[in-house]
């Protein structure tokens, strides 16, 4: 026992120990990483994206799913999603999604159309997208920001004329009919463009056009309620009293109509938005539009009126201050004569600073007929005047004449009956047109069209016989020309006999007319050798040799 207790003692006793588990609860933490990962990105992504719309247009020429981008001031806001036929295949639904930033574009104020290359008469547009691929283009309008919310869009097939933020107003014509004009064409002022038309319809009844006009800044402050505007389409040939007047603008509105506007009057007050303006034909439409008061007055012409029309000018001291508006003809059951009663309007403020400085209380039309009234008392009349000796057209003057009875009182009702006198000169001047033209029908037009034919068809016979025979005569005739001038030519040459001879004949005759000198001397001297003949020498003593006594 002791033995074995001291074996067992020497022995080392053994431990027993537990060995510590592992602690896997880290394990979890990769997938919660990865959750939280995907739950991130998946938040980046819902936060970063904006409501889905669809766009219905009529083809989707050139648009991709996933490549068409939607773009606003050239800054991409979206893209393409799917593209599909609509419910009754007349159209095709774009489904599209526009990002965050975007995302107050979604309402009812928003337009979309596709940008791609487009020709017309405004220019040429689209061309980038040659390059870059179609593209979705998107506008809105301010003032329609804070419209209701929408996700459903009807796309425009044309672009629009104007941007919401273009500067400038947009202001409404009215017409009988559209004329030359569209979409696009240009709007002059002074002949500068100064805007366009942005579009037109039929009004509710069907007998006006309304034109959409948009005029830009700073243009369109000179806008205002005296303000006319009229079609430059084409070429305007007018024939009046001025003789042919030809106005018209630059080529484009030749091609593609016009509009042109100007300000006629001293009313320069703001228009408002509603304001629906008159579509003239013409600038002398609208300058015969009445400016300021108007005061009608009649007249009775005694005298034949043929060449009155209406539209014809009232005229007092070369200004044109009216307009006839009526030419009847009436009868006169007391004289039992006819007569023409014409009717027309005044308007006093085209005068200019003389109607300014005119004392009335009101400036009313009944102030302006008291003005008529007295000054038809000291002479004022009306008479009809020729125009246009071409076109026989008369106009209506107004004048001061001396001979009438003076101190006679008119009455001041409206209309004004304005007193007249006849012209002497006119009923001449008609009857001198009448004589001319039954002068005029008098010419044989016929048969002088007819002899001239015949004349010039023996001149073109003529012509041709002088071709076939005269000419070639002629030419030979100058071919035996050009011979004698080479041998007087060779005549006359330097070492030819001809110079030489004449030199001698020269000569002899330079001898010839000494001698004649001679003679013609002599017989002045002895008048009488002619008869007696030459004297012989004188006697003398010197000849004797004897001294002379």
């Amino acid at each position: 026992m002791p033995e074995s207790s001291s074996n067992t003692g020497s022995l080392p006793l053994p431990r027993v120990s537990r060995k510590p588990k592992r602690n896997l609860a880290w394990v979890w933490l990769i997938p919660i990483v990865a959750a939280l990962l995907g739950l991130s990105i998946i938040w980046n992504s819902v936060s970063k994206q904006g409501p889905k719309i669809s766009i219905v247009f009529e083809s989707a020429s050139g648009l991709e799913v996933g490549k068409t981008q939607i773009r606003y001031r050239d800054v991409v806001i979206g893209m393409v999603k799917a593209i599909r036929l609509s419910a009754k295949r007349d159209s095709v639904i774009v489904d599209a999604e526009l990002s965050k930033d975007a995302a107050g574009l979604a309402h009812s104020g928003t337009r979309f159309w596709i940008v791609k290359p487009r020709v017309g008469l405004g220019g040429v547009s689209g061309l980038s997208t040659l390059f870059s691929g179609v593209y979705i283009e998107t506008d809105t309008d301010d003032a329609l920001h804070r419209s209701s919310d929408q996700t459903e869009f009807v796309g425009l097939e044309q672009p629009p004329p104007i941007t919401s933020d273009r500067p400038g107003s947009k202001f409404k014509l009215r017409a009988p009919d559209l004329g030359s004009l569209g979409e696009g064409s240009p709007v002059f002022f002074r002949r500068i463009q100064a805007g366009m038309v942005t579009s037109y319809k039929l009004d509710k009844v069907g007998k006006f056009v309304d034109i959409d006009v948009f005029i830009d800044a700073p243009y369109d402050k000179y806008v205002n309620e005296s303000t006319r505007f009229w079609n430059e389409s084409g070429i305007d040939i007018t024939l009046g009293t001025d003789g042919v007047q030809v106005n018209t603008q630059s080529l484009v509105s030749l091609i593609a109509g016009g509009i042109s506007f100007a300000s006629f009057g001293k009313n320069e007050q703001a228009v408002s938005s509603t304001e629906v303006f008159t579509l003239y034909d013409t600038r002398r439409a609208a300058e015969l539009v009445p400016v300021g008061i108007a005061v009608p007055i009649d007249m009775r012409f005694d005298q034949p009126s043929r060449g009155l029309k209406v539209g014809a000018s009232v005229v007092f001291q070369g200004v044109d201050i009216g307009i006839v508006n009526s030419v009847d003809l009436d009868f006169d059951a007391m004289k039992r004569k006819f007569f023409t009663r014409v009717g027309a309007t005044l308007y006093p403020e085209r005068l200019g600073t003389i109607y300014s400085d005119m004392k009335m209380v009101d400036r009313t039309p009944e102030e302006v007929v008291k003005s008529l009234a007295m000054l038809a008392g000291r002479g004022l009349r009306a008479q009809l005047r020729s125009a246009n000796l071409l076109t026989g057209q008369l106009y209506i003057a107004l004048e001061d004449f001396p001979q009438v009875q003076k101190g006679l009182r008119f009455k001041t009702t409206l209309p004004f009956e304005m007193p007249t006198i006849e012209a002497d000169d006119l009923d001449k001047l008609q009857q001198n047109l009448s004589n001319i033209m039954a002068k005029l029908e008098k010419i044989p037009f016929d048969s002088i069209g007819k002899e001239l034919n015949d004349t010039l068809k023996e001149f073109k016979i003529l012509t041709i016989d002088l071709n076939k025979q005269v000419t070639p005569k002629l030419s030979s005739a100058l071919v035996q020309v050009e011979s004698s001038f080479k041998n007087l030519d060779t005549m006359i040459a330097p070492g030819s006999p001809l110079p030489a001879n004449i030199d001698a004949a020269l000569e002899d005759i330079k001898r010839s007319l000494r001698s004649l000198r001679v003679l013609t001397d002599a017989l002045q001297s002895q008048p009488d050798s002619l008869i007696r003949g030459r004297s012989g020498q004188p006697y003398s003593r010197d000849t004797l040799g004897a001294p002379a006594r």
